[in-house]
């Protein structure tokens, strides 16, 4: 809610309760009927959603100054996806009737809440152009690309993306399977791209990964199977 005017941002951290996270924790339940509105202040979430075989698959990534929960609020419908803490995380946590009296006593802050929904459903729109075509390393590097515009922090060797990511979260995000993250890995490494640390991407030379991601046939061919480990 970084584009709230300062009054209406302090009239918005007076409403509600504070409420803590640890890693791990829930914060909502995808179905649940609940229509709580949390705005983050501290900490990062993820926004997962179940799938047929039972598992679930990474959609999005919220950080501190992000609602979760609005659109249930706004719509009156069930949860449509479960958000998760990805590191210890505090909230402001307004009801749902709280949350749309703030909205009718200030028009701007209306506006402001329906940008952002706008521009979350035009980020997923954009997300699932990117990830349906191309190979596996241009659209890992797309969704890389993606993620340190919003997600990255000044680290001696580049940009960290500061979000803690495992290879299936990656593979979920980019739309392509757990091996062809490694492989596509391997190559961004290769092409001096970008570097990797346990559960965590830097990148190198952001030139060269968007240069990467905006090449629909870059490489001719991913690279072959990995080798056998030890």
């Amino acid at each position: 809610m970084a584009n709230l005017s300062p009054d209406d941002r302090d009239a918005l951290l007076r409403q509600g309760r504070v409420v803590r996270y640890e890693t791990g924790d829930v914060l909502i339940r995808e179905g649940g009927p609940e229509t709580t509105v949390l705005l983050l202040t501290d900490g990062c979430v993820k926004v997962v959603g179940a799938v047929e075989d039972g598992g679930t698959v990474l959609l999005a990534l919220r950080v501190r100054g992000e609602l979760v929960g609005e659109v249930s609020a706004l719509d009156g419908q069930p949860r449509s996806a479960t958000v998760i803490a990805a590191r210890p995380t505090v909230t402001r946590t307004l009801t749902s009737t709280v949350f749309l009296a703030f909205l009718r006593e200030s028009r701007d802050a209306a506006e402001v809440v329906q940008r952002s929904v706008a521009g979350k459903l035009r980020g997923a729109t954009r997300h699932r152009i990117d990830t349906s075509g191309g190979t596996a390393t241009v659209r890992l590097a797309r969704t890389l690309d993606n993620l340190v515009r919003s997600y990255a922090r000044a680290v001696p060797e580049g940009l960290r993306i500061d979000v803690p990511l495992s290879h299936t979260d990656l593979a979920a995000l980019a739309g392509i399977s757990d091996a062809s993250v490694q492989r596509a890995l391997r190559s961004l490494r290769a092409a001096g791209a970008v570097t990797t640390k346990y559960r965590g991407v830097v990148i190198r030379e952001p030139d060269i990964l968007r240069a990467i991601a905006s090449q629909s046939g870059w490489p001719a061919a991913d690279p072959g199977p990995l080798p056998a480990s030890g």
